[in-house]
């Protein structure tokens, strides 16, 4: 999915009049063109010639072109579809709540994990999507993880111009002991952020041998997949060339082997952060087959939803339907008094 351009349209959806592409196309029959509508008909109120020949006209007589107006319909809708194509492209990725105009549009939900040693800055790197370049103000604890925590985020613009994208961000504990806890967040993760040190070269090893072989083993077959290398900033002061040219290496060939991306990113600067979710993002979309499990996932997690609404709205009439007891025992009072009084009377 990258940015297309617009090629210009065909000479004839132009009318010759207006020099616009034109709605309503008619033909003129003596000179065999095809004009704009309107146009043509203020040109004949003031012309008895032709409005591209300039010959005069023995014939003024003119019928609607259908074919091309059906051929500049389906040139105009692929035009739309390509804007808005190119205008999703644009988006940013956003915390907090989704607009209010977007509260009845349909969601999809993208679940991203991050995976990767202990102390590789995979809390840094949530925690700057979430927060932004304000993120080294926030004071938050700073511990090893030591279960899957959640961040939840959204896209500025809607997918096919009607999905609003909801982005789960899973951090998943980089300590072993923690494993069985993440088992689920492999199965249904539809891309991994593969996070290594850069300043460590056993953690790229690790990411490697370890963390990516858990996701081919226990996670979807078309799940995708970026190797990131974090802490470029202290990579780059404190690391001699001949560390680096190694780690470039290694790094590389990972990548290459596994068919993956490679983004060298500072979490704590932020560097090249956004533009490698982004990278991630449409990867996802552009994967067919993922494409449409996450839809078909959408589309049964919303029946069960109107089914379960449908069951409290039942439920709750069915309540209300129903009588009191305290209203049966004051029916019973009033005719126990009735028939005393009754009674009485007598």
């Amino acid at each position: 999915m990258t940015n297309q351009q617009i090629s210009p349209p065909p000479r004839d959806f132009l009318c010759p009049i207006t020099r616009e592409i034109m709605q309503n196309p008619v033909l003129l029959i003596e000179d065999g063109r095809s004009y704009e509508l309107y146009a043509l008909q203020r040109w004949l109120r003031d012309h008895n010639s032709s409005p591209m020949t300039n010959k005069p006209l023995r014939d003024r007589r003119f019928v609607h072109n259908y074919n091309l107006k059906s051929a500049i319909e389906e040139y105009n809708a692929q035009l739309e579809t390509l804007s808005l194509a190119n205008r999703f492209l644009s988006f940013n990725i956003r915390s907090g709540r989704i607009p209010s105009e977007w509260n009845n549009k349909p969601t999809l939900k993208i679940r991203l994990s991050l995976l990767g040693g202990s102390n590789v800055g995979k809390t840094t790197l949530a925690r700057y999507l979430q927060y932004g370049v304000q993120s080294s103000f926030v004071h938050l604890n700073t511990s090893a993880t030591v279960g899957p925590d959640l961040v939840f985020f959204y896209l500025d613009q809607l997918f096919e111009n009607k999905y609003v994208m909801i982005i789960q961000l899973s951090d998943i504990p980089g300590m072993e002991r923690y494993e069985s806890c993440c088992d689920n967040h492999f199965r249904n993760c539809h891309g991994a952020l593969l996070l290594s040190d850069s300043t460590e070269i056993d953690s790229l090893e690790r990411t490697e041998l370890y963390w990516y072989k858990q996701l081919q083993i226990k996670g979807k077959e078309y799940v995708e997949a970026i190797l990131v290398c974090n802490k470029i900033d202290l990579f780059e002061a404190n690391c001699d060339a001949k560390y680096r040219r190694i780690f470039f290496q290694r790094a590389e060939h990972f990548a290459s082997t596994h068919n993956m991306p490679i983004y060298h990113i500072s979490a704590l600067r932020g560097d090249n952060i956004q533009s490698m979710f982004k990278q991630l993002i449409l990867r996802i979309l552009q994967n067919n087959a993922l494409l449409q499990h996450i839809k078909e996932t959408n589309l049964v997690h919303e029946q069960t939803l109107n089914n379960k609404d449908s069951v409290r709205r039942t439920s709750s009439i069915q309540l209300s339907a129903q009588p009191s007891a305290s209203s049966i025992q004051n029916d019973d009072d009033d005719d126990r008094t009735s028939s005393g009084d009754c009674c009485k009377f007598a």
